[in-house]
């Protein structure tokens, strides 16, 4: 069996999204099967205030995420929680995957964050924070881990439940501190390498909508499905409990 992409989602005015090219090649006997790739630019800020009230946010990031999901040990009846008739084998047909398996991803990020500092009792502005981190793989895969994903088919209601694969990585960066008193005047700049767990499931200062479950259309004996979503991405930031322009752009994914 082939997991690719569904005929439904072709009709959607969707740019074209291309699969990376892994240095692997899944050999399964049964089961579900398919590559993945999640694909996100974002060059954007918000900021809000003046002067000393300033505060301003700007990320620039481009990331690619990919591997396959493989599903091979079959359960039987359901795997969703509260499913009607859960146990029966003939309604439901559920796949999971076993071991752990790998992820490829490229991944290039500038965030700048510039903030005032203050005393919380009397709310007054001390001084300001601004901080600046830079994580790359220089343009290379670098290797992580898959989480969260399943497959459950219901031949009764003709619907497929796909649980999304979480792309998990690692990378070494560069973050800079720097930290300014207004009285008396300072400045402390703070360097330091930091390793920082990535996953495709949003980015950040990013809030993504919700994305962990994709249900569909299923007929008995089907051997595709095919997926190709775009999911809301925003960067959206709040200042002294006051919401700061919300910029948006998306996530791409394709299933295939």
């Amino acid at each position: 069996m082939i997991l690719a992409t569904e005929e439904s989602a072709q009709e959607k005015p969707l740019p074209p999204l291309d699969m990376p090219s892994l240095q692997y090649k899944p050999e399964i006997k049964k089961g579900w099967v398919g590559q993945f790739v999640y694909q996100l630019k974002f060059n954007d800020s918000t900021g809000g205030g003046k002067g000393k009230d300033r505060v301003y946010c700007q990320i620039i990031i481009d990331r690619t995420n990919s591997g396959f999901v493989e599903l091979t040990s079959e359960v039987i009846g359901a795997i969703r929680s509260n499913q009607p008739d859960k146990n029966n084998g003939q309604r439901y047909e559920s796949w999971i995957g076993s071991g752990t398996r790998k992820s490829w991803n490229e991944h290039d990020e500038i965030d700048t964050v510039i903030a005032p500092v203050g005393v919380q009792v009397s709310m007054a502005i001390t001084g300001r924070l601004d901080k600046y981190s830079r994580y790359t793989s220089a343009d290379k895969w670098v290797q992580g881990w898959i989480t969260n994903t399943d497959i459950q088919i219901d031949n009764t209601t003709g619907k497929y439940s796909f649980a999304v694969p979480i792309a998990n990585y690692e990378i070494e960066g560069d973050e800079t501190m720097v930290e300014y008193t207004f009285k008396p005047e300072k400045k402390d700049v703070r360097n330091r390498k930091e390793n920082r767990t990535f996953n495709s499931s949003g980015a950040s200062y990013l809030a993504l909508g919700k994305w962990d479950i994709i249900e569909g259309n299923f007929k008995e004996g089907q051997k595709e499905i095919i997926i190709r979503e775009r999911i809301p991405l925003t960067l959206d930031q709040s200042h002294n409990d006051k919401k700061l322009p919300a910029k948006k752009e998306f996530i791409d994914f394709l299933w295939c």
